[in-house]
Order: structure tokens, then C-alpha cells, then sequence
């Protein structure tokens, strides 16, 4: 699984490219359209900086629990409201930084979480399937809580959103970041916002 590096909005967003996504979609780690307003710039290198530790705990948590190992398809910054898929966990960081980060799974991949994790079967959103997507994002928050440590954040037990085109609020003055991923058991994104706390 690709990390990113610390620098990695603040260098590509002020040596000004301007090419189309799509001429952008295999240029790691700077993939997709990164042009950004100026008041974005400096929460969006903060987020990039804070954003290693979770991909690290995702892709732990993965392994060990779903035995499946996610690979990062896609970086972006998010420019839709919604959700692209239909169950999202929601952790809240407060600490030096505010921020939000957003586990996110369509409806098939969720459900393979809750029959890996538990051996129960569904085949749509159920409370089974809404707990197991919690503990398991749940996890992902104990692991990267631990990196997260040094720089004095804290994350907070996750929320679970299911539903159709559902929308989660990230701090008002930065644009999140979208990593995308495809999996074993289906496709799910990482979104990530942190705003430095002045």
C-alpha cells in the first residue's frame, strides 16, 4: 500500500499543474485534479501529513481481520457532497488539529465484512452489518491512534451513516482527501480533513 508523503499537496499544488485528472490517473503519489484555493493549501498539506497512520491501521486491520489486503487505486480531493458508497463510519479527531476521517464501503464489501468478521450472512445494510463496520473501523482508529499519539490528536469512537448518497461534514475550511482502494471483498475509500487548531 502506497504512503504519501508529508510535503506532497503543499510541492505539486505550487508548482502549479494543471492537467486534467485524466492525464493525472497513474501519477502517484499526485494522482487527480490537486489544484487548490490558496485558504485550502495549508490544511490540505496537514492532512497529508496526518493521513500515513491511517492507511498504515487500514491496511493492518484488513489483513488481520478480513484477510484481504486493500490496494490504493486513487487519491483525489473530494469535490462531491456525498457518499460515494453506501455505509460510511465516521471518526472525529480533536487534539492540535480538528478533523474528520471517513471509512467508507459499498453495500457488497460491507457485508462480507460482517460474514469474515462474525460468519453471518446478509445481503443488505442491517444493524449485524452496521456493528461490524463500527468495530471494524473501530480498530482501525485503536491502531492509528497509537502513530497519532505524537502528534497530541485523539480519535473518538466511530459513528455509523448508511444509506444512499449520504452526506458527512468536514470542517468548513479544507477540502478533503479521497483515497480509493479496491479489496478482496470490494471497493471502499478513506476520506481524510484536518484544519490546524490557531
Amino acid at each position: 500500500m502506497d504512503f504519501l508523503p508529508r510535503d506532497c499537496f503543499l510541492s505539486y499544488v505550487s508548482i502549479g499543474h494543471r492537467e486534467p485528472a485524466s492525464q493525472l490517473i497513474n501519477t502517484k503519489p499526485f494522482i487527480g485534479n490537486l489544484i487548490v484555493m490558496t485558504t485550502t493549501l495549508a490544511s490540505s498539506s496537514l492532512t497529508a501529513e496526518y493521513v500515513n497512520p491511517v492507511i498504515f491501521a487500514t491496511k493492518n486491520v484488513f489483513e488481520m481481520m478480513l484477510d484481504c489486503t486493500p490496494t490504493r487505486k486513487g487519491l483525489r480531493l473530494k469535490t462531491e457532497n456525498s457518499q460515494t458508497h453506501e455505509i460510511s463510519a465516521v471518526i472525529g479527531i480533536s487534539g492540535n488539529a480538528a478533523g474528520t476521517v471517513v471509512v467508507s464501503l459499498s453495500k457488497a464489501a460491507a457485508c462480507e465484512v460482517l460474514k469474515r468478521m462474525v460468519g453471518i450472512e446478509a445481503d443488505d445494510i442491517t444493524n449485524d452489518v452496521c456493528d461490524a463496520v463500527g468495530e471494524l473501523t473501530n480498530m482501525i482508529a485503536g491502531q492509528a491512534k497509537a502513530q497519532l499519539a505524537k502528534y497530541e490528536l485523539s480519535i473518538s469512537i466511530p459513528n455509523v451513516v448508511s444509506g444512499m448518497n449520504h452526506v458527512v461534514h468536514f470542517p468548513s475550511n479544507v477540502q478533503p482527501m479521497v483515497l480509493e482502494f479496491d479489496s478482496e471483498i470490494g471497493p471502499l475509500t478513506i476520506e481524510v480533513a484536518f484544519s490546524a487548531i490557531s
